[in-house]
């Protein structure tokens, strides 16, 4: 309870919250619109077989788990630095233990896992249909079909969420994200036909 309490401390301090909730947002749509591109770019490639694609598709949603942690933990780990160093020439004085050094470690470590995990889960929730495929419960074409309808559905919680926060009309933003995401499947699908 009280390392629990301590985190607290850390994310109320830093403002982790909005940081998290933007890093969320931000990689969990990249990872929606790439399942659903590599779903798309492998239907119109004729790959039948829904456990090629499922490998591939988690493949897919790992590299974006790790490249999104390690991305953000250096880019985090830079601007944290940063804010310290400027602390510490202000208070003419090292922070090292302190609640600011703490709590930068703090949004470095959940902002990293944040974006990490945004583009794994949304990734998964669009090849559950092609776990179905795989198992033989459901047709190739309805598991495609139904990958792109969760893609969509994501995307415009997405957006959903992101207006409730910002406080903006949250069924205006959640449409724009929808249609980001049916105007990248019809591009890919254009692109398919014309190659």
């Amino acid at each position: 309870m009280e390392r629990i309490e301590r985190y607290r401390q850390f994310a109320k301090f830093s403002q982790s919250g909005a940081i998290n909730r933007r890093y969320f947002a931000t990689n969990a749509f990249d990872g929606t619109l790439t399942i659903v591109g590599l779903i798309l770019g492998s239907y119109f490639a004729v790959i039948l077989n829904p456990i090629t694609v499922l490998r591939a598709g988690i493949g897919a949603c790992i590299a974006m788990m790790f490249s999104g942690f390690a991305g953000t933990f250096f880019a985090e780990r830079l601007l944290q630095r940063e804010q310290i160093q400027e602390l510490e020439k202000a208070m003419l004085r090292k922070l090292d233990k302190s609640l600011p050094s703490k709590a930068s470690n703090f949004v470095i470590i959940s902002s990293a896992f944040v974006d990490g995990i945004a583009p794994l889960l949304t990734g998964l929730l669009c090849l559950i249909p092609i776990i179905a495929a795989a198992m033989g419960l459901i047709t190739w074409n309805l598991a495609v079909f139904v990958s792109c309808i969760i893609g969509l559905a994501i995307l415009f919680t997405l957006g959903f969420y992101i207006g409730k926060v910002a406080r903006m009309n949250p069924l205006v933003q959640g449409a724009q994200t929808f249609f980001i995401g049916i105007g990248t499947v019809i591009a890919i699908i254009l692109i398919q036909l014309a190659i």
